[in-house]
């Protein structure tokens, strides 16, 4: 009991240290002001734009008032050669499309054409109107051959609903964020606990406190400032989402409604927080100076891991390789939310990931604590991988 209220004692010196409320409300509203912007942002860019012109030479006006041009694309009748080139070089025209005599297309243009692909649609259409005339048929009788079938998918849980583009998002952002705290606890482990090191700090307060009460605590302080960096920039997302659902119609994905998928949420980014910096913590009482040591770029290696995990799960959560990850204690923090968010887990499965998670948390943090207590000690020398491994097996 006694090391438990040491350890909360140093993870709130921990926690207090970085807390700011200032910064908490500082971050948030930078967070609301970019994530509204941008969101903005990229409705009005795909919502609005110039109107691009194109001339168009050797096919009749009955055809070209026959297509769907959109709003951005126009397609006119080509002018005479001298105001097609004076038109394409003052920009009233965006290009000069001529048809050639064996019936193919060629484009002029003084800048690379943006709107290529608009284009290339609207020919498809014209050619494929011409074959249908040749063969005697309408447009509408091509549109009755190439109706696709009707499927409706029902789930045997009427209140589940299909995992659409909204849920990929969801998912997609929840790994994001914990990604972003583990950075943050990171870097301020690293910086914290070398600097430590080199002011020779901890030489005097691992002579009162124990270095597992000691290293248990910045774990749990340093841990407990990144969640609530998260929870920030939940808050901050949910307000964005809010506002776009107001403004433009935005869909909430159905899971956000899910109690026990934000229940997972929670204790994953819990459990994935003390786990990296249990790692991180160990890793960081084994460097010297982290502007010199080429060890300090190894602590990223753990991120590409969980990284490539949650994009692994997010292009398909129910194969072998996702269901391996969800329960790969290093990987399972992120990919069994994302597995959770877009497929259908048992308890069973949450059982043994959250058992094989926690019992790794426990044996690396004690791992931490071992080379914790002799690495802030070491000083001009950095321990080989060899060393490091006996401190663990001979505390």
């Amino acid at each position: 009991m006694r090391h438990v209220r040491q350890a909360l004692l140093v993870a709130g010196w921990e926690f207090r240290r970085y807390f700011k409320w200032r910064d908490q409300a500082l971050g948030l509203i930078v967070f609301l002001v970019v994530g509204a912007g941008a969101y903005a942002a990229g409705r009005l860019a795909t919502a609005a734009g110039d109107t691009m012109t194109v001339a168009v030479e050797g096919i009749d006006s009955t055809t070209l008032a026959a297509l769907d041009a959109s709003d951005r694309l126009q397609l006119v009748p080509s002018p005479d050669y001298p105001l097609r080139t004076e038109g394409l070089t003052d920009g009233s025209l965006d290009g000069v499309l001529t048809r050639r005599s064996d019936r193919t297309f060629v484009l002029i243009v003084e800048k690379d054409p943006r709107y290529l692909a608009q284009l290339k649609t609207l020919l498809d259409d014209i050619v494929r109107r011409e074959r249908l005339a040749t063969h005697g048929l309408t447009a509408a009788d091509l549109q009755g051959i190439l109706q696709p079938a009707q499927l409706d998918v029902q789930f045997t849980d009427p209140a589940r609903g299909h995992v659409g583009r909204a849920e990929q998002v969801m998912a997609g952002l929840c790994a994001g964020l914990v990604i972003m705290a583990i950075f943050t606890s990171m870097a301020y482990l690293l910086t914290g606990i070398t600097g430590e090191k080199q002011l020779r700090v901890t030489e005097s307060i691992v002579s009162i406190v124990p270095p597992q009460v000691w290293i248990d605590g910045k774990i749990l302080g340093i841990g407990a400032y990144s969640l609530v960096n998260i929870v920030n920039m939940a808050v901050g997302g949910a307000i964005v989402a809010l506002a776009a659902k107001l403004a433009w119609g935005l869909t909430f994905p159905e899971a956000a409604a899910r109690p026990g998928i934000l229940l997972i949420l929670v204790v994953y980014s819990t459990l994935a927080l003390l786990l990296w910096n249990a790692v991180f913590a160990a890793f960081a009482a084994t460097i010297d100076d982290p502007n010199t040591s080429a060890r300090a770029s190894l602590m990223f290696l753990p991120m590409l891991v969980v990284g490539m995990a949650s994009w692994t799960v997010l292009r398909d959560p129910d194969s072998t390789l996702s269901r391996a990850l969800a329960i790969f204690p290093l990987t399972s923090s992120t990919a069994l939310p994302v597995r959770a968010i877009l497929s259908d887990i048992g308890r069973l499965e949450i059982i043994v990931s959250v058992t094989v998670l926690a019992a790794t948390i426990w044996l690396v943090r004690r791992a931490a604590g071992r080379i914790f207590e002799i690495g802030m000690l070491m000083y001009g020398k950095e321990p080989s991988l060899r060393e490091v491994v006996r401190w663990v097996r001979n505390p």
